[in-house]
């Protein structure tokens, strides 16, 4: 399993057999518009796992530099507090 697909199911809050399959239609997407969907990932933690899926595999600097960012905030706040 890759980590994309781990940091995908851990974050959405789905198995990791749902993030794949996220992984695996969001790559494959041709750009039809009015495709159908699979029910699963029209709403909840399924849309939350299909959106970060997309994110992943059409703009993927966005998604790790997205990732990046929240492990960095916290430790620029920690450092702006310890050195005043």
């Amino acid at each position: 399993m890759s980590l994309t697909v781990t940091i995908i199911a851990k974050l959405s809050g789905v198995e990791p057999h749902t993030a794949r399959r996220a992984c695996d239609m969001a790559a494959a997407f041709d750009g039809e518009v009015h495709a159908s969907m699979p029910e699963e990932f029209t709403y909840g933690a399924g849309a939350r796992c299909y959106a970060l899926a997309t994110i992943a595999a059409l703009r993927p600097a966005l998604f790790w530099g997205g990732l990046a960012a929240i492990a960095a905030v916290p430790i620029l706040l920690l450092m702006k507090v310890l050195h005043g």
